[in-house]
């Protein structure tokens, strides 16, 4: 048996929260030396196409975007893929948060032109670890929010299939 409708509404609460707090690190990074990414900008102009200056109507769609994929899609086959990850709650989590850097903070980003290079980021290695820390932190909330309820995913997998 998989995800039943509580786990993934867990799930999805679970990857709101830490999507809301990832938003909020990525704008105040620069306060702490950090660089500036701003991925409603990023998503929002390829999209739209038009500039994604904050708060206009294709970051607004970049936000949407990046909100969806963090509260709904990612912690959708995060729940479906629970059992298996290996280690606790929130370690599943860190792995799950590097398996969306590898997909979506790379692969894809820099399918769509903004990779990780000059051309795109003042600081393209501190931009590459910062993404890649952003993400270990959105894995450990969800899996840290979410796990309590996935657990019996694991506890399912390791008694096997039920007889009827």
């Amino acid at each position: 048996m998989g995800p039943d409708k509580r786990d993934l509404k867990q799930a999805m609460f679970a990857g709101f929260v830490a999507t809301a707090i990832l938003a909020i690190f990525m704008y105040i990074a620069p306060l702490a030396g950090l660089p500036r990414i701003d991925l409603a900008a990023a998503l929002g102009r390829p999209i739209s196409g038009h500039p994604a200056v904050p708060l206009s109507g294709s970051w607004w769609l970049g936000m949407a975007i990046f909100f969806l994929f963090g509260s709904v899609l990612s912690p959708y086959v995060f729940a479906l893929s629970y059992a298996g990850l290996l280690g606790s709650s929130w370690v599943r989590g860190i792995e799950w948060g590097i398996v969306v850097w590898i997909f979506g903070g790379v692969a894809v980003m820099t399918a769509m032109g903004l990779g990780f290079d000059e051309a795109h980021f003042a600081h393209p290695f501190a931009s590459f670890f910062s993404s890649l820390a952003g993400h270990v932190v959105y894995g450990a909330i969800l899996g840290g929010l979410a796990g309590r309820v996935l657990m019996h995913l694991q506890q399912e997998k390791q008694r096997g299939p039920a007889r009827a």
